[in-house]
């Protein structure tokens, strides 16, 4: 059995696993009936669906040889970092930021953010997305265009 390295930054990696463990993990918990916690006195507690989700999500990120990074909600980022984490550059964050679309505090002259306001803010603005394609699909189905294959003209470099 390998040795899973536990650190303060909350970060597993691919080779945290030998590979033979990431494999019986993964066949494990790719099935219907979820894997069992045994307590030293011999209770046997199935693992909440909630947990052996986010154990799927782990060992699928190790499959591909990705490292997963657990964080609490109230982890604060950097307007920097908040950034890198929305995909948007800073001057668009700290733009957010002052139009209130995202709460943040500050610690001296910094400005911070908390880990679960980018979160609710992505989801929102997720769902946002969502709904502006389904309208546009609705559209082009009522102008019955949806399943149609539209040219598009180009211009031969000449």
């Amino acid at each position: 059995m390998g040795s899973m390295n536990t650190n303060i930054e909350g970060r597993i990696g691919f080779s945290d696993l030998a590979p033979e463990e990431q494999s019986r993990l993964e066949q494990i918990v790719s099935r219907e009936v979820r894997p069992v916690l045994l307590t030293k006195g011999g209770d046997v507690i199935e693992l909440p669906k909630a947990l052996n989700d986010l154990l799927v999500t782990v060992v699928g990120a190790m499959k591909r040889k990705e490292a997963v990074f657990l964080m609490h909600e109230s982890e604060t980022f950097t307007t920097q970092a908040a950034a890198n984490f929305l995909g948007v550059s800073r001057q668009y964050l700290v733009r957010l930021l002052e139009a209130g679309k995202i709460p943040f505090h500050t610690a001296g002259t910094h400005r911070r953010v908390l880990f679960k306001d980018l979160a609710q803010y992505r989801a929102e603005r997720s769902k946002g997305r969502k709904a502006i394609l389904d309208r546009m699909t609705e559209t082009l189905v009522e102008a019955d265009l949806y399943d149609r294959a539209v040219p598009r003209e180009r211009e031969e470099p000449g």
